[in-house]
């Protein structure tokens, strides 16, 4: 399935760079396309490599790795931004790791999608403190049973603001990205509905 897929890709991927080869002969100016910066890719392949793969294949360890434990805050508004009182907020990394282990031992199959590339708002001059934003939807299914309510599923979807910082890691002694805040803003369900046309 994996061969086939890859193969589609392929295809479809030379398919396009035809396209935009006969699209760019045909035009007369041509947009400049911004160059993504070192820490835009870098801050991307942790998103993409750690955070979401790593949920998504439920491996506790590697999406931890995403994460500085100190310093470490978590902030939701629980879907409702206009109502503080039922925020749900932890500085504890250990918190995170529970809350990632009970969810993988709920739910068989995760799928995230993350809007790519991240926005990216440096924070100091040295550039190892930025805020990174983006969308996430995310839905999680169970094989056996059901959740409450009869459901085999569940979806959400919202914005992420991250706050990345560069660190030294004292296990390697390297340079290193990783997330240090993390701030929730889900939807209700009627701004899910209003945002996928349902």
């Amino acid at each position: 399935m994996n061969r086939i897929r890859r193969a589609i890709g392929l295809t479809i991927s030379a398919g396009v760079l035809g396209i935009s080869a006969i699209a760019l002969v045909g035009c007369g100016d041509v947009d400049t396309i911004e160059p993504i910066s070192l820490e835009t890719q870098e801050i991307s392949a942790i998103l993409n490599d750690k955070w979401q793969k790593g949920y998504m294949t439920e491996d506790v360890e590697l999406y931890m790795s995403a994460y500085w434990a100190d310093g470490f805050l978590y902030q939701s508004d629980m879907g409702t931004d206009a109502d503080p009182t039922d925020d749900l907020i932890f500085d504890d990394i250990a918190l995170e790791r529970d809350a990632a282990v009970r969810v993988f031992g709920q739910f068989q199959d995760i799928e995230i999608e993350i809007s790519e590339p991240p926005e990216l708002t440096a924070l100091n001059d040295e550039k190892t403190k930025y805020i990174v934003n983006n969308h996430y939807r995310i839905q999680l299914f169970v094989t056996e049973g059901t959740l409450e309510g009869g459901f085999t599923g569940a979806f959400a979807e919202g914005d992420s603001e991250f706050r990345f910082e560069k660190r030294v890691n004292p296990d390697t002694s390297q340079e290193e990205w990783r997330i240090v805040e993390w701030q929730d803003f889900a939807f209700t369900e009627s701004e899910i509905r209003a945002a996928n046309d349902l």
